[in-house]
């Protein structure tokens, strides 16, 4: 970023120099002062956007819900998605999976994402006899 003038030691040199009738010395300096002005005021403006970039950003990390395998996003009023979570994950993008019979599918990367029912994935509104016992993954000693 360069050394901008914009000070008001610069408007009292230009108030001096309009005292002295230096006008066209006191017009360069003001000319000098309106383009840093207007690079700060740019800067400023792309600075301001990138603030709300982030903010959104993190508004809707926020927002995120993952099931285990793919994300949603519910923001109190409404639920959607699915996205891909191998591509939100490596790149940082929402790719919305397309719906098929048994799975989810993702254009951009091209994964599958099993269709589970959310009975079984959640262990509610099962009717009792219908869910399998866990497996032992360790046999007690």
């Amino acid at each position: 970023m360069k050394n901008n003038s914009i000070h008001a030691t610069n408007f009292r040199k230009v108030l001096e120099l309009f005292r002295d009738d230096r006008a066209q010395d006191a017009a360069r300096l003001l000319k000098v002062i309106q383009e840093d002005y207007l690079e700060l005021y740019s800067e400023n403006k792309e600075l301001r956007s990138q603030i709300k970039e982030v903010a959104d950003i993190l508004n809707l990390a926020e927002c995120m819900d993952f099931d285990g395998q793919k994300y949603w996003i519910n923001d109190d009023s409404e639920v959607t998605g699915p996205y891909c979570q191998v591509c939100y994950d490596k790149e940082g993008v929402l790719i919305r999976l397309q719906e098929r019979e048994k799975h989810w599918e993702c254009y951009s990367c091209e994964n599958l994402f099993a269709k589970i029912p959310k009975a079984v994935t959640l262990g509610k509104n099962v009717p009792k006899g219908k869910m399998k016992p866990p497996l032992k993954l360790f046999s007690a000693k």
